[in-house]
């Protein structure tokens, strides 16, 4: 029984019997919350009048806090709905490039059709900040690789193999495989997340230093850079997949990957819809 909302219901309807009808309670159990409430502020609230009830003239601040408490009251109900509710809520995504062009506008437009009353802020960025971010609780989930997120929980979702991009007249498009040593004399150009992930791993194992001409911190403008000449670059098969862009794509003889997935902190639960979200891209990523 919510004394707070009790009094407020007596305070509007002015009356004890029909704010006890309102709230299926007996006229007998609102009048001694009434009663209960008045000792412990150590003042009377209301008075007997004709009509029914009155607030006092002294309780007039007494009852804005009440008032005030039953609204926040509520907003907390409201809150902790969507927080459990699988039909509302918000979920915050983070995502690199190639997936947030390649995956999500068919799976968000798919979901939000099942669920129109569940919002998104999504953010493309490079791993080191998507991972800052759901560390520090800025985003639910973030789409990335599992190289990237060793400390975090990982939902695997799709194996994307690592390629080579040329210029189109370029000496190895003519190639149907490209073995990794060829690029030790190559001018490279280095996408968002540099040597620090997988392109570095496999410059590492093979003891190539490239020969870095630009490092460009959108995958995107690499291609152009690539399609435009001015050198080569190692990038996803997924990112590649319906660009405008003029380039030769070639595997690497040894065959590259990256796995792909779901990460969220485990210091951090995860509300219903957010683990509910995870499920649907899942299935429509299987």
């Amino acid at each position: 029984m919510n004394k707070h909302n009790v009094i407020k219901t007596v305070y509007e309807m002015k009356s004890i019997s029909c704010a006890a009808n309102k709230l299926n309670y007996t006229q007998s159990a609102v009048s001694q919350i009434i009663k209960g409430f008045e000792k412990e502020v150590g003042v009377k609230i209301f008075k007997r009048s004709k009509s029914g009830v009155e607030l006092m003239p002294n309780a007039e601040e007494i009852m804005k806090c009440i008032i005030e408490i039953c609204d926040l009251e509520e907003k907390i109900n409201n809150i902790s709905d969507n927080l459990t509710s699988l039909d509302t809520g918000y979920i915050r995504i983070g995502t690199i490039q190639s997936i947030a062009y390649n995956w999500l506008p068919e799976i968000l437009d798919r979901f939000s059709k099942d669920y129109p009353n569940i919002s998104f802020d999504i953010v493309v960025d490079k791993f080191d900040e998507l991972v800052k971010k759901v560390k520090s609780n800025q985003l639910d989930i973030i789409f990335v690789s599992e190289y990237s997120v060793p400390d975090m929980n990982f939902v695997k979702l799709y194996i994307d193999e690592l390629v080579l991009i040329t210029p189109v007249k370029h000496k190895l498009s003519s190639q149907i495989t490209v073995p990794i040593s060829k690029l030790k004399d190559e001018k490279f150009i280095l996408s968002a997340d540099g040597l620090s992930y997988e392109t570095g791993i496999i410059f590492n194992r093979n003891g190539i230093d490239p020969e870095i001409k630009y490092k460009v911190n959108e995958d995107f403008t690499v291609i152009k850079l690539v399609e435009s000449g001015f050198g080569v670059a190692i990038l996803p098969k997924l990112l590649l997949e319906n660009t405008p862009f003029n380039v030769s794509i070639r595997n690497f003889s040894e065959h590259y990957n990256r796995v792909l997935g779901v990460a969220y902190s485990k210091e951090i639960e995860l509300t219903p819809v957010v683990e509910m979200f995870i499920n649907y891209v899942k299935d429509a990523v299987e």
